[in-house]
């Protein structure tokens, strides 16, 4: 999609949309082409993947955390009572 295409998905303005592509790309997260004298823009689906590997990871971490706080809410629960 061109900068504009995009923009015109989100309240917000074409230079707004260009400033986040120019960080997305040098995090190698899309990739731009020239066509003509428009820009293209598409995802880097491996990337992505990578992302969502990563991000999974840190899910577990997290469920495994908040498991344990609830644990140590229900003992403190349980010994007010």
């Amino acid at each position: 999609m061109t900068p504009n295409a995009i923009a015109d998905n989100f309240n917000t303005t074409r230079q707004s949309v260009s400033k986040h592509l120019r960080i997305l790309t040098e995090c190698e997260l899309v990739k731009q082409e020239q066509q003509g004298r428009e820009i293209y823009y598409s995802l880097e689906i491996g990337k992505m993947k990578d992302i969502d590997i990563w991000l999974e990871q840190l899910r577990k971490i997290w469920e495994t955390r908040f498991n344990q706080l609830d644990e140590v809410l229900a003992t403190l629960k349980k010994q007010k009572k």
